[in-house]
């Protein structure tokens, strides 16, 4: 008998932390709106303990005219314990479904002609694929948020406070030092947050950020700080940029949870100072996902969906101080749209036309999916972004260490050093699998300049 009320104890528990908050627009948000509307192609459920709750799903079209996709849809909300989703396909049937990463092991339920279901007990950032092959013209993203931990108080006078409705704040919206601004969910904000010699800044919520309203190049990024230090940004949704979602310089810097995607080719999602962090972050960007510029940055847990532009970790174009200690690990690159050859056409790269001696980068535990070009591209050699040294700059001593490759890559590795004072040097690659593969052979994937690149190894 104790057993039986122990075990209803349990089960009691379990219901009363189970929870569901979802983010619905207002009607300002979504009408006559040219750049975001509820998605014509899906509609998504979610239940748990026999409720079931409609979650608004957003749209937005494709801005660039070489973007793959039709347009890109998703849904937002906060939960804890277990969620069954259900994802209604409201112009098709369902012939082919997917849910990745692959990491999350997701097992999907046909439930009808185009309905499925699947469960989750844990936050993370997924595709739900109804399309083969490298290109998907209707993606559906699905950003599982955990619940929200110390909302801020809106009669704080240091907390700016976005409640749920359209907000247009103009380009340069100033945050001062100790501010907490806060973007709720179904917030929608229109601008660009701005910093100045400031510090302990967070920005966090559950909202959304736009920049729908500028053209590529004509503005800054999105959140643009200088000689800031101890910034940190979690939680929020950022849309549209013209050029970075988040350009920070200064140091100690702390990303989480953020979920970004974006068009044009001068779109890149992350560039911060020295000692940051970047973890459980969704990219969908058209250039350079993560920019690793500096000493310190550690990335973790990640996912990344990569457009035709750019590289998922760009290390240099034009650095010009040394810098290293850099680790990436745990990250799921689930799409790689790269298509045409061009310098910057890399999982991992370094195109380094400047004066820094880069070393002592780590890769680790890194899955590369729906991709068909090459993973590294590590080279110095001068370039147009560079500020060429003919004395100084070299790439060294970087390690990588399981890496899975599902596909057959169609263009080769490169390594190559550009002459004696600019080298490539110390490069260890350890565990990697191409199409099921272990890689034992450099020469079969790879093309390294023996003249100025030295000591390339290879291990399982």
């Amino acid at each position: 008998m104790k057993k039986i009320l122990n075990l209803i104890l349990l089960g009691c528990l379990m219901q009363l932390q189970a929870q569901i908050i979802t983010y619905t627009p207002t009607e300002n948000i979504i009408d006559n709106n040219p750049y975001i509307h509820p998605s014509k192609h899906y509609k998504v459920s979610l239940l748990q303990n026999g409720d079931k709750i409609n979650d608004f799903t957003y749209c937005m079209k494709a801005q660039h005219n070489t973007n793959n996709s039709q347009n890109t849809a998703w849904s937002n909300f906060s939960f804890s314990g277990s969620v069954t989703v259900q994802v209604e396909r409201l112009q098709d049937t369902v012939d082919f479904v997917q849910v990745l990463p692959r990491s999350a092991n997701i097992q999907v339920k046909k439930e009808n002609s185009n309905l499925i279901s699947f469960t989750i007990d844990k936050p993370g950032h997924y595709s739900i694929e109804f399309e083969r092959g490298t290109v998907i013209d209707y993606p559906l993203l699905l950003f599982a948020n955990p619940l929200e931990k110390d909302i801020p108080d809106p009669a704080d006078p240091d907390v700016v406070y976005f409640k749920p409705g359209l907000h247009e704040i103009g380009d340069r919206f100033e945050i001062k030092s100790n501010q907490t601004v806060y973007l709720a969910g179904g917030a929608y904000v229109i601008g660009q947050f701005f910093a100045e010699n400031a510090k302990d800044i967070t920005i966090k919520g559950r909202g959304i950020l736009s920049g729908e309203v500028y053209q590529p190049r004509t503005h800054q990024h999105m959140i643009s700080m200088q000689n800031a230090e101890n910034i940190k940004v979690s939680g929020i949704t950022m849309i549209h940029s013209p050029r970075y979602m988040i350009a920070l310089r200064g140091k100690n810097h702390f990303f989480d949870n953020v979920k970004m995607m974006g068009w044009w080719f001068s779109t890149d999602g992350i560039s911060a100072g020295e000692h940051t962090v970047v973890e459980n972050c969704f990219f969908k960007v058209n250039d350079d996902a993560v920019k690793l510029y500096q000493s310190n940055t550690l990335v973790k847990n990640c996912v990344i969906w990569q457009l035709e532009n750019g590289a998922p970790f760009m290390i240099s174009w034009n650095g010009s101080s040394d810098f290293g200690g850099i680790e990436v690990r745990d990250i799921e690159i689930i799409r790689v749209e790269h298509h045409w050859d061009n310098e910057n056409l890399a999982v991992v790269c370094a195109v380094h036309g400047g004066e820094a001696n880069i070393s002592n980068i780590k890769f680790e535990n890194i899955v590369i999916d729906n991709s068909k070009w090459r993973i590294f591209h590590l080279v110095t050699r001068p370039n147009r972004w560079g500020r060429w040294n003919p004395k100084s700059g070299s790439l060294s001593n970087f390690e990588f260490k399981n890496f899975k490759y599902y596909g057959t890559p169609v263009i080769k590795n490169l390594i190559a050093g550009h002459d004696a004072q600019h080298p490539v040097f110390n490069m260890q690659f350890e565990n990697i699998e191409i199409a099921g593969r272990q890689l034992t052979d450099l020469k079969k994937h790879f093309i390294i300049d023996p003249r100025f690149t030295k000591h390339i190894t290879i291990s399982q």
